[in-house]
């Protein structure tokens, strides 16, 4: 269970960190990787994985994205969700606990490892909800740039 304090840690992350970093890894992906916006599918599957605040079922969802055989004309999907990977593996391993302070490190190991899941779950929520406005917001200027 998160703390009154860890909720709204997050809460104010998500507005100061987490929706300029989406923003952010969304534009890199469009322009250094080539890519495209996910389709609406791609991205409310994804989002929908992520509002379960079941950490292991969006990492299990994402590693296995990043790891399929996408065909060329969608290796873009591959590309994003390899790169989401490795945002997640540095929220988690790096980010949570020295820079946002949000791991007490109370209880145990076992207790430490509930802890990370539960707010690795809650932030990723936050994060993965930015990351489908702004795709949702690239994927309208393409369709209607295809238009013209």
């Amino acid at each position: 269970m998160l703390s009154e304090k860890q909720i709204k840690t997050i809460a104010l992350l998500s507005d100061e960190v987490l929706y300029p970093e989406a923003v952010a890894f969304m534009r890199q992906l469009l322009e250094e990787e080539d890519g495209q916006p996910l389709s609406d599918n791609q991205i409310k599957g994804l989002h929908a994985v992520s509002l379960t605040l079941n950490y292991r079922a969006l990492r299990d969802f994402v590693t296995h994205q990043a790891e399929r055989n996408w065909h060329s004309g969608k290796r873009n999907i591959g590309v994003f969700y390899e790169k989401l990977n490795q945002y997640m593996e540095s929220m988690q391993k790096k980010r949570l606990k020295n820079e946002f302070h949000l791991l007490d490190n109370q209880g145990g190991p076992q207790a430490v490892r509930t802890q990370t899941e539960e707010l690795m779950g809650q932030v990723m929520a936050e994060f993965i909800q930015h990351l489908a406005a702004e795709n949702m917001l690239l994927y309208q200027k393409e369709q209607e740039s295809k238009k013209r």
